[in-house]
């Protein structure tokens, strides 16, 4: 059956039409917004949408043979729009640049506090009254720009000016409103960073405290360091690979083949060479920097690492760890003076299941065990062609579909 008739069998309400056009067209846009936004959950997400707006909007569609390149406009309209959104900074950035300092990412909670809904409102009042004191083309830009999202072209199109007339507004707004909230928000700026160049010889010895998964769901964790006194504390956001990798070095769990660290530990105790520390050294623009200081033979040397795969090195050979005074006095945390560190605590269930998880996983393997060699390698083939068809990765070949 073709489109067209298809089309106009669902536009009469026939239900199962809509459906047969969507299994016959989902897979090519879902290719086109993995590979627009880059992610393929998101991409999930934005084409699911998309089938929505189909449905909503097909009395609308005038030309029934055009369905498939009606639903790939709208899915390209669709993702446009996301990418236009301000996007929140993820923990995916750390695994390039190391360590993320705690203040450089926010922590989940469950609503927030009175006071910072307070402040919040009262941040907003100031920016609107100071955007109200901008000339009104300059307000105009700005509120489009930054408030209501749209692009410099779309900006430019509504005020009907040119593009670089609306960059030219906006950079005067900037510089205005920079000059008159500093005084404002100054209390607000961030701590100096500790940099490379003044780092000092005094090193503070630090150990593992726990690690934390505020957000289930999410791959980010934070390294809890303290230091001897069990008053202070460092916090550092890690990849979800390295503290998994922690976790069990401090937990003692023995696997039947060695991961990555205990391979590393393993290739560098075979060539000769011990890890005398490692040390929390710097911290640049919220990005932590480690040192690995290292003997082999009569020659000491240093590394530098990221502080998560720095300190899961140093756990797994059994090293000291510190941490640089400059570092633990920029943003190490105190303990409240009527908390202290429980006895025998430490190391949180991050690797720990959801229970509805777990049943889920039970659910699966009881099916997977219960199948057949030839079953089990069947099912396996169809997932993984799916997944790589889904992708884009795989596509129709013309010769099946002159069949």
């Amino acid at each position: 059956m073709t489109d067209r008739e298809l089309v106009r069998r669902a536009q009469n309400g026939e239900r199962q039409a809509f459906d047969q056009l969507i299994l016959r067209h989902q897979p090519v846009a879902l290719s086109l917004a993995i590979r627009i936004v880059g992610d393929r959950e998101r991409g999930l997400e934005l084409t699911q949408e998309a089938v929505l707006h189909a449905y909503l909007s097909l009395g609308r569609l005038r030309k029934p043979d055009s369905f498939r390149a009606w639903l790939c406009a709208i899915v390209v309209n669709l993702c446009k729009n996301f990418l236009r959104r301000p996007q929140v900074e993820t923990l995916s950035l750390e695994l390039l640049s190391g360590g993320r300092s705690f203040d450089s990412l926010p922590f989940p909670d469950s609503a927030p506090q009175p006071h910072q809904a307070a402040e919040a409102r009262e941040t907003h009042q100031l920016i609107l009254a100071a955007i109200a004191q901008l000339s009104p083309p300059n307000r105009d830009a700005v509120l489009l720009y930054y408030f209501e999202q749209l692009s410099v072209r779309e900006t430019a199109a509504l005020l009907q000016i040119s593009v670089p007339a609306v960059k030219g507004r906006l950079h005067k707004s900037r510089r205005k409103l920079r000059d008159q909230l500093r005084s404002t928000f100054a209390e607000r700026q961030p701590k100096p960073a500790v940099s490379q160049q003044t780092r000092s010889k005094q090193m503070i010895p630090v150990s593992v405290l726990d690690i934390v998964k505020p957000e289930p769901g999410r791959d980010h964790r934070i390294l809890v360091l303290t230091d001897e006194s069990l008053r202070r504390l460092l916090a550092i956001w890690i990849g979800p690979y390295e503290a998994d990798d922690i976790a069990l070095s401090l937990r003692g769990t023995k696997l039947h083949r060695p991961m990555t660290f205990s391979f590393m530990a393993d290739m560098l105790t075979k060539a000769g060479v011990q890890i005398e520390s490692v040390t929390v050294s710097a911290l640049e623009k919220e990005t932590f920097f480690a040192t690995v200081h290292v003997q082999r033979s009569d020659d000491r040397f240093t590394i530098d690492a990221r502080p998560s795969d720095a300190i899961a090195l140093a756990l797994r050979t059994q090293s000291p760890i510190f941490a640089a005074a400059e570092v633990m006095e920029a943003v190490g945390l105190d303990i409240p003076a009527d908390m202290e560190v429980a006895q025998g605590k430490g190391i949180s269930d991050v690797l720990s299941i959801d229970p509805e998880e777990k049943e889920r996983r039970q659910i699966q393997m009881e099916k997977w065990e219960s199948m057949s060699p030839e079953e089990r390698s069947e099912e396996s083939r169809k997932k993984l062609l799916t997944h790589l068809t889904e992708a884009g990765t795989l596509t129709q070949s013309s010769e099946s579909d002159d069949e």
